[in-house]
């Protein structure tokens, strides 16, 4: 399926727009501006409503253009448009509520930590060619070797690399 244009979400704000517009003919740049599009895109969409030229650029009638964007706000593919942005924009809310809703997950990290090193890992903490094992006894203590599994990666990954690799 091609991409919808960016604008179609925007064509009643647009219209709107156009009615409240003082003079009877709109040109190219008026189009560029209202429907945030470039020079080619505005005279594609005002094509069947030009009726005048000044020079090489073409005056659209304001009413023609108003019917023209009102078939296209009414067309399937602007209303499926309308529709998929409605979901989209659904789906980002409940991912957002949901994430706000989580409590997050905070692991304290002592100074040693931070400073951790692949030599001195916790115990429970193996590294091994092809295999990582961290063995555990609380959710907690598995999030905290895993902290510091991660602490030492970041301070000399080529170590890490070096007792991993296969």
């Amino acid at each position: 399926m091609p991409a919808k244009p960016a604008w179609f979400h925007r064509l009643h704000d647009v219209i709107q727009d156009l009615e409240a517009f003082p003079r009877p003919f709109v040109d190219r740049s008026t189009v560029e501006f209202l429907l945030g599009v470039r020079r080619r895109r505005a005279q594609q969409v005002m094509a069947p409503c030009v009726t005048d030229r000044v020079g090489s650029n073409g005056l659209a009638d304001r009413d023609a253009l108003i019917a023209h964007l009102r078939q296209l706000a009414a067309g399937e593919e602007a209303s499926y448009e309308r529709q998929r942005r409605l979901k989209v924009a659904s789906v980002l809310a409940q991912l957002q509520k949901e994430r706000l809703e989580r409590p997050q997950l905070l692991v304290e990290a002592p100074a040693q930590i931070v400073r951790q090193e692949i030599e001195k890992l916790p115990d429970g903490v193996r590294l091994e060619p092809g295999r990582i094992t961290v063995s555990f006894q609380s959710p907690q203590q598995a999030l905290e070797k895993l902290l510091a599994l991660a602490m030492a990666i970041s301070s000399d990954f080529e170590k890490f690399e070096s007792q991993v690799q296969t």
